[in-house]
């Protein structure tokens, strides 16, 4: 019981990186729209990329959404590199955003205020300590022609890894 009431406090402290969802536009039925998982750090915490190094963890997402609506992948910006302790990280130090197509339902009809939510889990850390945080995160898209899309998706696509543009091996 004393290890559940120590426990409490730590689960009800604030996140040490805020999170939001964003939705880019409006977007037809049938259409594929872009999310954006808006991340920032506080001074001195970091969080991770997909493939964290050799310590850390990846963001991890539950989505719940409208029938006929399908999230994709996570697409993250190019990360930074971190060496702790001998150990490499790819870490985001400053506010990143991990970019996530939406399919919409190909049977919507426009005018439909479509609820997205979901369950976001990650590591927030600094040099010294890390701690596992946790978001319901909330927003809506309408079915509609396209509006004006918001203007942080460009930037935040700038730091998209680039194509090869060739064939590796």
């Amino acid at each position: 019981c004393a290890v559940l009431l120590l426990a409490v406090p730590a689960l009800a402290a604030p996140n040490h990186i805020a999170a939001e969802l964003v939705a880019e536009t409006t977007g037809m039925p049938g259409e594929t729209i872009t999310l954006a998982i808006a991340m920032r750090p506080e001074e001195g915490w970091h969080g991770y990329w997909q493939n964290p190094g050799d310590a850390g963890l990846g963001m991890t997402l539950k989505w719940s959404v409208p029938y006929g609506t399908r999230p994709g992948e996570m697409r993250y910006p190019v990360p930074t590199t971190l060496l702790v302790a001998g150990l490499m990280n790819h870490v985001y130090k400053g506010d990143y955003a991990v970019l996530v197509p939406l399919g919409l339902p190909v049977d919507g009809k426009p005018g439909t205020v479509l609820p997205i939510a979901v369950e976001a889990q990650w590591l927030a850390c600094t040099d010294q300590v890390c701690v596992p945080e946790r978001a319901r995160l909330q927003t809506s898209v309408v079915l509609g022609p396209r509006g004006a899309p918001d203007l942080r998706f460009d930037a935040w696509r700038a730091r998209l890894p680039a194509p090869l543009g060739a064939e590796a091996r």
